[in-house]
């Protein structure tokens, strides 16, 4: 069973992220078999998931079994070679995106610096995220090339932040009070959320929530979603070279501006600041109570 998608562009827009095609196979039979240098007029980032059996990838001198949960990376045209073993006892089922865009070479490399083959969670935002998109894909959803880009960003975004910082600030004990609430400010940091959707996720009104939320934890819900950006904006500025606008928009800040101002009342100077250490030594974590 195959169901995929192919885009094409008439106009350069170097700075969109642009999907080439995006898909999910059910692959049963010989004949899958695709190499990185032999695929004529195809180019870009190709991610592709297993979401049960196996499948196999041939890259830097050796071969490699792509199991369920894990995802294989590789640039089109390349040295690698990606293919079905009819011996094997279950269909591969795979979903895929194969992009390309210049905002997301800095992501792409860090991730595959650290292996071609990655594990992800079904349940992990990248792999929802990617079966969201799809979806939306398939049904036509998508209103044009700039929500295709922004859609893009957020999952390749929510991926390398799965793979290449996967250790994050200890909210376990928040968490146990208003595990939905916290929970959505977590997964949702780099999106202008309200009140009332933090609200939502606990399923309480506006008021009550608020209320609540302050006698338990000592700060109202707002304060504690910019704890948690500022958490997150320390950790981009010290190990990463991201610039501090693209920071802003990764932890929900409409403009670079507001973000600094924020940064500075909570954490105590610009994120420049923070990230050249005028005043001491930056902290790759912290805690901001």
């Amino acid at each position: 069973m195959l169901s995929s998608y192919g885009f094409r562009y008439t106009e350069p827009a170097d700075e969109l992220l642009r999907i080439y095609t995006i898909g999910y196979q059910r692959i049963t039979e010989a004949g899958y078999d695709f190499h990185g240098q032999k695929r004529a007029n195809n180019r870009g980032m190709l991610f592709q998931y297993s979401l049960a059996g196996t499948g196999y990838l041939e890259i830097e001198g050796g071969v490699h079994a792509v199991p369920k949960g894990h995802a294989f990376l590789v640039e089109i045209p390349g040295e690698h070679r990606y293919y079905y073993d009819t011996s094997g006892t279950k269909p591969w089922e795979v979903l895929w995106i194969r992009f390309d865009g210049r905002l997301a070479v800095t992501y792409w490399n860090q991730m595959c610096g650290l292996g071609h083959i990655l594990p992800f969670e079904k349940e992990s935002a990248a792999i929802r995220l990617l079966l969201q998109l799809y979806g939306d894909v398939k049904g036509a959803r998508l209103s044009g090339s700039v929500e295709q880009s922004v859609r893009i960003y957020e999952w390749l975004v929510n991926a390398w932040d799965h793979v290449v910082r996967p250790s994050k600030p200890d909210t376990s004990a928040d968490a146990e009070i208003f595990p939905n609430a916290v929970l959505f400010m977590k997964e949702h940091l780099h999106r202008p959320i309200t009140l009332q959707d933090i609200a939502d996720s606990e399923q309480l009104s506006k008021y009550h929530f608020c209320k609540q939320f302050h006698l338990k934890l000592g700060m109202s819900p707002i304060a504690y979603l910019n704890k948690l950006r500022m958490e997150e904006a320390v950790s981009l500025l010290s190990t990463t070279s991201l610039p501090v606008a693209d920071i802003a928009r990764l932890t929900g800040f409409d403009t670079p501006g507001y973000f600094a101002k924020v940064f500075k009342r909570v954490v105590g100077g610009t994120p420049t600041e923070y990230r050249e250490s005028k005043h001491e030594p930056a902290a790759s974590v912290m805690r901001i109570y």
